[in-house]
């Protein structure tokens, strides 16, 4: 999987850690109960800070890609040729 971040920036408030494309609004109530107002005012904006492809390898570990569902048939199958033309008789 490759992942493309154009810039990514970290939450202000000390201790925090978190990085983004944005900081939001969710992210201010649930993990410090404040407004995104009140938390860039009372710590200033957040920093950008730059790609760090290992950071971004790790956030994937354990994430396995959705697997294809195969419904085509197999040309080398023994009915593979029956199947093909009751399809294109419409049974």
């Amino acid at each position: 999987m490759t992942v493309i971040i154009c810039s990514t920036v970290r939450c202000p408030y000390p201790t925090c850690g978190h990085t983004g494309e944005v900081i939001t609004v969710n992210h201010c109530r649930t993990a410090h109960n404040m407004e995104r107002k009140v938390l860039f005012g009372k710590y200033g904006k957040p920093q950008s800070i730059g790609y760090d492809p290992q950071a971004a390898n790790k956030n994937l570990e354990g994430h396995t890609p959705i697997q294809r569902l195969n419904i085509g048939y197999p040309s080398d199958s023994n009915n593979a040729k029956d199947r093909r033309s009751a399809r294109s008789k419409g049974r």
